[in-house]
C-alpha cells in the first residue's frame, strides 16, 4: 500500500488512476448498517442527493437527508452548553457579594471555582471524548447533564448544615462537576453538526453551540440583579438572596436532565451527508494520526494560545475592571454587553464560512489582527497612557472579545478539515483540551501573592501575536467539504474503494447529483 498524506487521507490518487476533477470527491462513501434506514425510504431527498441500485440483488437503498429533529438535538444541547457555562461562572460576577456573605472567600477563592473547570478539563477530556465517541452523543449530553444536575443539587442541600464552610465544600464539588461537563459541551459542537446537520449547515450549528454556550457568560453577569451588592444590603441580606439563585439553578438543571432522558437520540436514521457517512478511524488510530498531522497542531497550537487566556479572563474579568474604578454593579452591563455581541460576531462568522468556504485561514488572520488592536487598545486604557472613559472600556471589551470569540467556530472547522476522517468529537477534543490547559495556566497566576492585575493586559498582547504565527504555517484541506460539496450536472459517477481499512469502508455504488 502507497504511502498516503495525514491531512487528506481522502483524496489521493494512484498512478494509472484516472484523474479526478477537484471538484468532485474521490472516495463516494457508502452509508454504514448504523445509519440504514429502510422505513422511510420515500420521504423527500434533501439538497437532491441520494444512491441507489434497484435491478441489483446486493444492492441497497440509501438516501440522504436531515430531520426537523435536528433543530430539538442542537437545541436542547445548546441549552446545556449555556448552562453548563452559566455555573463555570457563577461567582465572578458577584465576587463582592459573595466575598461578604461567606467568610473565607477572596479573588483566589472566585478564581479557583473557575479553575476547576480547566483543571478537570485537561484531565477527563480523553476519558470523556471517548465515552461519546464509543456510546454515542446520547450518553455523553446524558452524562453531562447528570453532572449539572448533581453539582447544583450539591450546593442547595448544602444549605441544611447553615454552615459557611460545608457552603464552601459543595461549590468547589459543583465547580469539579460542571468542570467535568464542560469537557463534552465544548468539544461536541463540531460532532452535532457532522451527524445531524447537511454541509451548508455545519459551521453554523457549530456557531450556535459556541454562541449559547458563551451566553452562560451573559446569564452569570446579570446574577448582580438579583443579588445585591455589598452597598445597599447586609451580609445576611446577600447570603439570602444567593440561596434563592442556586435554589433556581438547581430547579434548572433537573429540568434540562430530564429533557435529555426523555429523547435525545445520538444519531438520525440516515446521515445528512456524504462525509457524515464515512466511517471514522478508531479512537487510538485518531489519536495518532492528529499527533502526527502538522497542521492539526499549528490549528490547536493558535487556537489555545489566542482564545484560551480571554476565555478564561472572562471568568475574573471584574478584578481588571476594578483596577480602572468600574465596580460589580457597572461591571455586569459591560459583561452582558461583551457576550451578547461576541455571541453574535461568531453566528455570523460560522454562517459566513458555511455561504463562502475555502477562506478559513485568510479570515482567521484577518480577524487575529484585528483583535490584537483591540486588546492593544484596552491596554492603553489600564496603564493610563488614555484617560478611563466608559464608553471606551466598553467599546475595546466589546470588540475585543467579540473578535476573539468569533474565530471560535472558523478553528474547529479549520481542525476538522485538516484532520478528517477523524471523528469529530476528538478533534474538538483536542482543540478545548489545549485551550483549557492555557486557561489553567493562566488563572492559576493569581495565586501568585500580590501579582496585581495589570499583567493581564500584558499577556493578551503576548499571547494575541504568538497564536498568529501557527496559523501562517497551516495549509489549507478540505477533503471533507471537497466530498459533500461538488459540483456538476445530473450525473452518475461510480466509484469503489481500494484502499485499506481502518480508514473508511466503501461499497460500489451510483451516487446521482440532482441539479
Amino acid at each position: 500500500m502507497e504511502a498516503t498524506d495525514e491531512s487528506s487521507p481522502l483524496l489521493d490518487t494512484k498512478e494509472g488512476s484516472p484523474q479526478r476533477s477537484p471538484e468532485i470527491p474521490a472516495v463516494l462513501p457508502a452509508i454504514p448498517p448504523s445509519y440504514q434506514n429502510q422505513n422511510n425510504i420515500d420521504e423527500d431527498v434533501v439538497d437532491g442527493i441520494g444512491s441507489s441500485h434497484k435491478n441489483d440483488e446486493d444492492s441497497r437503498l440509501n438516501v440522504i437527508k436531515v430531520y426537523p429533529s435536528r433543530f430539538w438535538i442542537l437545541g436542547m444541547f445548546s441549552f446545556i452548553a449555556m448552562f453548563q457555562c452559566l455555573q463555570w461562572n457563577t461567582w465572578g460576577p458577584i465576587s463582592e457579594s459573595v466575598g461578604v456573605a461567606f467568610s473565607g472567600w477572596h479573588s483566589s477563592t472566585v478564581a479557583m471555582m473557575a479553575n476547576w473547570g480547566t483543571i478537570t478539563f485537561v484531565l477527563f477530556i480523553t476519558p470523556m471524548c471517548w465515552l461519546m465517541n464509543e456510546k454515542g452523543l446520547r450518553s455523553g449530553v446524558f452524562a453531562c447533564a447528570i453532572m449539572i444536575a448533581a453539582g447544583t443539587v450539591l450546593r442547595v442541600l448544602a444549605f441544611i448544615t447553615n454552615s459557611n464552610e460545608v457552603f464552601t465544600i459543595s461549590c468547589h464539588l459543583c465547580a469539579i462537576l460542571v468542570g467535568t461537563a464542560g469537557t463534552l459541551v465544548m468539544a461536541a459542537p463540531p460532532m452535532i453538526a457532522a451527524q445531524w446537520f447537511p454541509p451548508k449547515e455545519r459551521t453554523t450549528a457549530t456557531a450556535i453551540a459556541q454562541a449559547f454556550n458563551q451566553l452562560g457568560n451573559a446569564g452569570s453577569y446579570l446574577e448582580p440583579v438579583f443579588v445585591r451588592s455589598p452597598v445597599v444590603a447586609t451580609a445576611d441580606e446577600i447570603k439570602g438572596d444567593i440561596k434563592i439563585l442556586m435554589y433556581a439553578y438547581a430547579g434548572i438543571a433537573v429540568a434540562a436532565l430530564l429533557g435529555v432522558y426523555f429523547y435525545y437520540p445520538s444519531k438520525p436514521p440516515t446521515p445528512p451527508s456524504l462525509s457524515s457517512s464515512v466511517e471514522r478511524l478508531q479512537f487510538w488510530d485518531s489519536i495518532k494520526k492528529m499527533l502526527r498531522n502538522r497542521d492539526v497542531i499549528m490549528v490547536t497550537l493558535a487556537y489555545g494560545i489566542s482564545v484560551g487566556v480571554p476565555s478564561a479572563w472572562i471568568a475574573v474579568f471584574n478584578y481588571s475592571l476594578q483596577a480602572i474604578n468600574i465596580h460589580q454593579d457597572e461591571a455586569k452591563w459591560i459583561g452582558v454587553a461583551v457576550v451578547l455581541v461576541s455571541s453574535i460576531f461568531a453566528l455570523v462568522s460560522g454562517r459566513m464560512t458555511d455561504l463562502v468556504y475555502g477562506y478559513l485561514r485568510v479570515s482567521l488572520i484577518i480577524i487575529m489582527v484585528a483583535n490584537l488592536g483591540c486588546f492593544y487598545w484596552f491596554y492603553l486604557i489600564t496603564y493610563g497612557s488614555i484617560t478611563v472613559v466608559k464608553w471606551q472600556v466598553y467599546l475595546t471589551s466589546i470588540a475585543a472579545f467579540s473578535l476573539n470569540f468569533s474565530t471560535c467556530p472558523l478553528f474547529f472547522e479549520l481542525a476538522v478539515e485538516s484532520a478528517y476522517p477523524c471523528p469529530e468529537i476528538l478533534v474538538g477534543g483536542l482543540l478545548t483540551g489545549m485551550n483549557n490547559f492555557v486557561g489553567l495556566t493562566f488563572l492559576f497566576l493569581f495565586f501568585i501573592p500580590n501579582i496585581g492585575y495589570s499583567w493581564v493586559t500584558y499577556l493578551l498582547l503576548a499571547t494575541g501575536s504568538l497564536s498568529i504565527i501557527p496559523i501562517l504555517m497551516v495549509k489549507e484541506d478540505y477533503s471533507r467539504s471537497t466530498m459533500d460539496r461538488f459540483t456538476g450536472h445530473q450525473s452518475a459517477y461510480k466509484s469503489s474503494l481500494q484502499k485499506d481499512p481502518p480508514t473508511h469502508k466503501v461499497k460500489q455504488f451510483t451516487l446521482i447529483k440532482i441539479e
